[in-house]
């Protein structure tokens, strides 16, 4: 009968084939650890959920604008002497004519033609006056006109600004073409250079001003001129 309580005794050759096996193993159980943690990172470095497909229209930026000034608060218009010219037409080069084809005519003053509210008729004394024809032949837009002395303007009314255009903080420079007929008054507007939003105000302040008209030989005459209107706050 065999005794179990005593060993087998292992040879050298087992022990050593024994710890070779487990060591394989082992090697292989880390190198296949090694192997996944490289295979997540280089997953979680390329790989990427797909985004949603970028949009690409345009965007509009809204700002709120400022609020106009107070009406109340903008300083009156400048008093403008008359003698002071302030607008100066662009006009062609005058053409001398025989002073045989000028009858002699007399002149009103400055004040006496920015007072007058209606165009200047026939008759009179003779003197400080303005004779003109009933007739006023009115040249087309771009004619050419002879003339000597160019219009001046002796009463001016500033175009009122549109509440519209201020809130929408429009500004700039609105060219007029006006025709300033024999008695200074204004006959027909066009505008030339124009701004929208601007255009009608600066209109309906033009055919309100007065000129002393333009002179041929002494002689009234009607021509067009080019006359500027700034609008800035």
């Amino acid at each position: 009968m065999v005794d179990l309580s005593q060993r087998v005794p292992i040879g050298a050759a087992d022990l050593k084939a024994n710890a070779q096996r487990l060591f394989r193993k082992a090697l292989v159980i880390s190198a296949a650890i090694h192997l996944g943690l490289v295979g997540i990172y280089i997953l979680s470095t390329v790989w990427k959920p797909k985004d949603e497909a970028a949009y690409t229209g345009r965007v509009i930026r809204m700002t709120t604008l400022p609020p106009p000034p107070p009406l109340s608060a903008a300083p009156p218009p400048p008093v403008i002497p008359i003698n002071q010219e302030i607008v100066k037409p662009t006009i062609g080069t005058p053409v001398p004519v025989p002073d045989a084809q000028a009858p002699e005519q007399t002149i009103m003053t400055q004040q006496e033609i920015a007072a007058m509210t209606a165009p200047v008729g026939l008759g009179g004394s003779g003197k400080d006056s303005l004779v003109i024809a009933t007739g006023d032949d009115l040249p087309s837009e771009g004619e050419f006109v002879y003339y000597e002395d160019e219009p001046v303007p002796v009463t001016q009314v500033q175009p009122a600004y549109p509440e519209f255009a201020r809130e929408a903080q429009i500004q700039g420079k609105v060219v007029l073409h006006v025709l300033v007929g024999k008695d200074g008054r204004v006959k027909n507007v066009k505008v030339m250079r124009g701004v929208t939003g601007l255009n009608e105000a600066a209109v309906d302040a033009i055919k309100k001003w007065v000129f002393k008209p333009a002179l041929s030989n002494n002689k009234p005459v009607a021509v067009w001129v080019e006359v500027p209107m700034d609008f800035h706050f």
